[in-house]
């Protein structure tokens, strides 16, 4: 259907071509038609007429005896040689005063539609009237002859006329079409050679090539794509050499970033642990609370060590979602549940639907939890006050706000809070928000942060339900 419509539509050019020449073949040959057969019919109708006007004039002069004599043998005799022309229907001869002499009709008489009326005049003949068309009376009227007959042989010659113009104005409209239509497409035919390897190319086939074509101004056309194809191979193979080039350089200047950020930020745990191993291995004996205290110290550092180290990894090497399908309600109930077990600042509000709450949600639930308990960490560690974390359904859409009362984010650093490295903390790595979004664009959701108007910060992570 598509190659049809492409072929034979109004926008390619073998169907407007086709259509154009269609419709003027077509106009002229009906106009012509219509024409011809209008003239051929009027020309025939006068002949028509002019044949009845003849045999009356010949049957009047040829009457002018039996008139004379009222001899109705030799009236009869005439009347019948005349009755045996077709369409001739009544034949009347009427004397000097209008009364009737003889009256012969056909035996297959059909209602007549026109009649004739020719003069019996009592003179011959002159080379100036022989031919009975303008026949004037130069002596005394005898009598006239009434001539009554049909329009059947012209009715029906009318018909084959009008079969004969259909059939030539039939033949005048469909020959040139076919080779109007052979012509387009001759023009056609390469263009969509073109556009299908243009199609090819544009999923990405570099190698097709566009074919031959009879017509010097489509196969020059073809030439000069088949050249730009070459060159485009050509640029694509450099570009994509010096794109390996600069990932190489890129890679390298990431791995040295993340061996920077690696070595700095576990040195300081390792600093401290080290600081506080030391006071412990000294001889003289510790305070039992300053030991408590320096194991703590270690407890934490290796705690920070080990968070960094699983960030790296799981921006470094992401896992791959493990779905499931689970009700809203228990999603909900599960997160609140860690959140408020997470720390005793974090409050949790739900104003989802019932509609919502018994809607499936497909998701992996340790990957989600992952991603929000960095969004509410980093908002604890920004802000001294509580963080409220909201649950709630909009658009068809599970959507989770988590508020604090800090400072807020710089205005210069909202377009980056997102991205890797990028940390506003002095002992953040700047990865937490940016596995939150990944963790988002892998559910096909979303993550979005913004000032609130009143001081502190909002993000709102929205998930698709159902």
């Amino acid at each position: 259907m598509n190659s049809f419509s492409r072929t034979f539509g109004l926008r390619s050019i073998q169907g407007r071509l086709t259509a154009i020449a269609f419709f003027f073949i077509i106009a002229t040959a009906v106009t012509m038609g219509m024409v011809g057969y209008r003239f051929t019919v009027n020309y025939e109708i006068e002949r028509f007429h002019a044949h009845f006007s003849i045999l009356a004039n010949s049957l009047a002069g040829n009457a002018e005896l039996g008139v004379v004599l009222g001899n109705r043998d030799i009236l009869s005799t005439l009347i019948a040689s005349v009755l045996t022309v077709p369409d001739i229907q009544t034949v009347e001869i009427t004397d000097q005063a209008g009364h009737s002499l003889i009256r012969q009709s056909r035996p297959d008489q059909v209602p007549a539609v026109r009649s004739v009326v020719a003069p019996v005049i009592a003179e011959t003949l002159t080379a100036d009237n022989a031919l009975f068309l303008d026949r004037q009376p130069t002596g005394n009227v005898l009598g006239q002859v009434h001539l009554a007959y049909a329009l059947t042989s012209l009715d029906q010659l009318k018909q084959d006329l009008a079969l004969r113009y259909l059939l030539i104005s039939l033949l005048l409209c469909v020959v040139p079409v076919i080779m109007y239509w052979r012509l387009a497409r001759t023009i056609s035919a390469p263009l969509q050679g073109l556009v299908e390897v243009a199609g090819r190319v544009s999923r990405g086939d570099i190698d097709v090539r566009a074919g031959g074509s009879p017509l010097v101004e489509t196969a020059t056309l073809a030439g000069a794509i088949n050249d730009m194809l070459d060159a485009l191979q050509q640029q694509r193979r450099q570009i994509r050499e010096a794109n390996d080039a600069m990932a190489r350089q890129q890679v390298l200047a990431e791995v040295g970033k993340f061996s920077m950020i690696v070595a700095h930020e576990i040195k300081n745990p390792l600093t401290v642990i080290k600081g506080s191993l030391s006071l412990l291995r000294k001889p003289e004996p510790i305070a039992p609370e300053v030991k408590s205290q320096l194991v703590g110290y270690i407890d934490d550092e290796i705690v920070r060590i080990n968070t960094l180290v699983e960030d790296f990894l799981l921006f470094a090497r992401p896992r791959k979602p493990a779905f499931t399908e689970l009700l809203v309600m228990d999603f909900i109930a599960n997160l609140s549940q860690r959140l408020r077990l997470f720390s005793d600042r974090v409050g949790v509000v739900s104003d989802v639907g019932a509609d919502l709450l018994e809607t499936s949600i497909r998701c992996d639930i340790a990957l989600l939890e992952r991603a929000l308990f960095n969004v509410v960490r980093n908002a604890l560690e920004l802000s001294e006050g509580r963080v409220q974390v909201f649950f709630e359904g909009r658009d068809g859409q599970l959507v989770c706000v988590v508020k604090d009362e800090g400072p807020g984010f710089a205005e210069d650093a909202l377009e980056k809070i997102f991205e890797p490295f990028h940390s506003t903390r002095a002992r953040g790595t700047g990865l937490g928000l940016a596995i939150a979004r990944e963790v988002m664009t892998a559910h096909h959701g979303t993550i979005t942060a913004r000032n609130r108007n009143h001081g502190g910060a909002r993000v709102e992570l929205r998930l698709p339900v159902g």
